[in-house]
């Protein structure tokens, strides 16, 4: 079975989402061939569509970190699929002539976008004056914002609307900025126990776009906001092949190993593996004797990826199908602080909020750097520990152009644009690209 056929369109339809509500009464319908559109408008189900909306977008995320995984220096192909090794080997170029994964990855985010913005309308048309003091209005508003966040972070290019021509990936985190502020005027006007759930969201969602889009002030004033501990993740379960994560999936010997720890990276696993599976750690880069707590892996003995080439490191967080997907956190606003400060060159609060994130692991505190280029490597380190196979690290080799340095020259620093987009949209016409840039 290719990885292109998949079982996981968790809410792709509205109905999806009202059909796994539960088996409350309150949704059975004596003839459910016979439910449809109208049905939607129930107010009763109306919070089901907007749960909908919100599954499709989070039932993008780990398919899309699989493929951005690929692309950077954390994990490469193990499998027998040459589009995923098209991916890892960074061959992939401006209107590829196949389909591949990445395709379906970034037609699901779409997707996703495009049903919180349906959503969106259901609601107001549902629930009238009164949707703009409703919670739901502002769910599937940040879910609409987060997409394109998303979508600027993974692809080179994309349509900013529904239907739209090609627009380079940075367009998108201005357009997020938009709809995510619009959004948190939504989240300030709810009851006080709906703004504590997504105030903090939405300013973490916000300060990333921000911070994307080269508004650095902006970036570090919403980072700040956000409390210590936040964590908002995309949610997958064993039980039912659609709610499942291909993360969990791919990268773990506890299901497949098509994708598993860069070669370049297996020297500096800490660990004694066996004839049992044990779990090792990369070093840290600061002290490389002590292993960092925050990169694990699974491994055992002579254990090849699926390919039978290469060596097997599974990607410990990742264990099972079930496993959830980090979105995003506070520690990674910690990041994001970090980062205002460096482009400052305040390089002693930098420091500090390198050390608040290491220090909570076990590991030594690294002194305040003396140079611009020390800072940025602490930064990009931190980085790729905290945010090991988050689906950070490739647009962070982009953006900080390191792709060349890291995984060598001639390679796509981003994905590109879905074919199936470029063949469906007629604003858009084949041999138009100007990305991904090559390293």
């Amino acid at each position: 079975m290719t990885p292109m056929i998949r079982f996981r369109q968790f809410g792709r339809l509205m109905t999806a989402a009202v059909l796994a509500a539960g088996c409350s009464g309150v949704f059975d319908v004596e003839d459910p061939q016979a439910f449809g559109d109208g049905d939607l408008n129930d107010p009763v189900i109306i919070k089901n569509v907007a749960d909908g909306a919100e599954g499709s977008l989070q039932q993008s995320i780990d398919d899309v970190v699989v493929h951005t995984s690929l692309l950077g220096d954390e994990i490469e192909s193990t499998s027998t699929w040459i589009d995923w090794e098209d991916v890892s080997e960074g061959r992939l170029r401006g209107d590829w002539a196949t389909t591949g994964t990445f395709s379906g990855t970034q037609d699901a985010v779409l997707r996703a976008r495009f049903a919180a913005q349906s959503a969106a309308e259901r609601i107001k048309k549902v629930l009238g004056a009164s949707a703009n003091t409703s919670p739901l209005l502002t769910q599937v508003s940040w879910a609409d914002g987060f997409a394109d966040l998303f979508l600027g972070m993974s692809f080179c290019e994309g349509p900013l609307t529904q239907g739209g021509p090609r627009s380079p990936n940075t367009a998108f985190f201005t357009q997020a900025v938009t709809k995510l502020t619009a959004t948190l005027t939504l989240a300030n006007g709810l009851s006080a126990a709906d703004q504590a759930k997504w105030v903090p969201l939405i300013r973490a969602s916000r300060a990333r776009a921000n911070l994307y889009a080269g508004n650095y002030d902006a970036a570090l004033a919403d980072a700040l906001t956000v409390p210590a501990g936040f964590v908002k993740n995309a949610v997958y379960a064993e039980a039912a092949a659609v709610q499942q994560s291909w993360t969990g999936n791919q990268l773990h010997q506890n299901r497949n190993r098509s994708g598993g720890l860069r070669r370049m990276y297996h020297n500096r696993v800490l660990g004694t593996f066996g004839t049992a599976y044990s779990t090792g750690y990369l070093a840290d880069w600061f002290d490389p004797t002590k292993p960092d707590p925050r990169m694990a892996v699974t491994r055992k003995t002579g254990e090849l990826g699926v390919n039978n080439r290469f060596a097997y490191f599974g990607i410990t967080k990742y264990s099972d199908r079930g496993s959830d997907q980090p979105m995003i956190t506070s520690k990674e606003m910690d990041l994001i602080a970090a980062e205002v400060y460096m482009r400052k060159a305040d390089y002693t609060n930098m420091a500090a909020k390198l050390n608040g994130l290491r220090t909570a692991v076990g590991l030594a505190a690294i002194p305040v750097p003396s140079s611009a280029a020390a800072a940025q490597n602490a930064l990009l380190n931190e980085r790729m520990a905290v945010l090991f196979v988050e689906g950070f690290r490739a647009y962070d080799l982009h953006r900080f152009n390191l792709v060349g340095t890291v995984l060598g020259t001639g390679r796509a620093t981003m994905l590109p644009l879905s074919r199936n987009e470029i063949l469906a949209n007629t604003s858009m016409k084949e041999g138009e690209a100007t990305c991904p840039k090559i390293s």
